[in-house]
């Protein structure tokens, strides 16, 4: 297949994107960073990064964005079943079908299996990835559980440190499930860019797959107090995201996933993360050490 030395990153400057900048950095690529401010982009990323102007609400500006690029990382930043998140999809599939990309790595952002009950968001999911995988240009789908930085949440820590209590995901405390860091999905990211898997969805995570209490144990260390896993129901998880979000269409909407794990007849999502290091040549990061190291550093930023 086709060298790919230049990528594109949308979301450069979040939670998703800004690793993808790092890991593709780390591996000699050039990096173009698309956003819709260009100042607050130049002040987060590394100089080597080129930094351009694009909104995913204007294909013109995509087209743009995307010339002279080899590869691509994806991500959609709203609602998949929304107006404008049919729109954003619209117009990047009409940029990407009239550029020269040959890999397009795009990332769910959610875990969206078929053995989830359907729901607006799961099926909204689903959906664009099926788009993204007829767009006529090789794809490769990344399919994470949940992110292991919405443990930084603000009223996750502040919940944490004030009262010893985690409850955050509203999942039943018995139900052990692989959790995926950001970093993990880079690196996969990045080694997708050139290995044999176009046309593929794959399931990501890192290792150490645990429940809510294992994972307040691993937590107490890090805050060197008691945490206690005391998850909130769905309904009320929905009212929180919906204030976090502003939005009571995103709050019902990602709780309806949560709902749809819970459903799940055993454990799960689990991913075979030791099949990932070998198909990958990656190390993927143990959920512990996660936590040990890069939370620790996190909270070291609220003081």
């Amino acid at each position: 297949m086709t060298k790919i030395n230049r990528l594109l990153v949308f979301g450069a400057t979040g939670t998703q994107g800004h690793p993808v900048v790092d890991a593709a950095l780390e591996a000699g690529l050039s990096v173009r960073a698309v956003t819709r401010d260009a100042r607050a982009a130049e002040k987060r990323l590394s100089r080597k990064v080129e930094v351009f102007e694009a909104d995913l609400l204007d294909a013109d500006s995509l087209r743009d964005a995307m010339q002279d690029m080899d590869g691509v990382f994806f991500h959609l930043p709203v609602m998949p079943q929304s107006g404008a998140g049919s729109a954003m999809v619209d117009h990047f599939l009409q940029a990407l079908q009239d550029s020269a990309i040959h890999r397009l790595i795009f990332s769910t952002s959610a875990w969206c299996h078929d053995a989830l009950p359907d729901s607006e968001f799961v099926v909204g999911l689903r959906g664009v990835t099926a788009a993204m995988l007829a767009s006529g240009v090789d794809t490769v789908v990344l399919r994470p559980t949940l992110y292991l930085a919405n443990l930084v949440w603000p009223h996750v820590i502040r919940e944490i440190r004030e009262h010893g209590r985690l409850s955050y995901p509203p999942l039943d405390s018995s139900r052990r499930l692989n959790w995926t860091a950001t970093e993990d999905q880079a690196a996969i990211a990045i080694s997708a860019l050139h290995a044999d898997v176009a046309g593929e969805v794959i399931d990501i995570a890192s290792p150490e797959a645990v429940t809510g209490p294992e994972l307040c144990r691993l937590l107490a260390g890090v805050y060197g107090r008691e945490v206690h896993y005391a998850p909130q129901s769905v309904e009320d998880f929905a009212d929180t995201l919906s204030h976090l979000a502003g939005s009571a269409e995103v709050g019902r909407s990602i709780a309806e996933l949560y709902a749809g794990i819970n459903d799940l007849p055993d454990h799960g999502p689990l991913v075979d993360t030791r099949a990932l290091e070998q198909r990958f040549g990656v190390r993927l990061t143990p959920v512990s050490e996660w936590v040990d190291d890069r939370l620790g550093a996190l909270l070291s930023l609220y003081g």
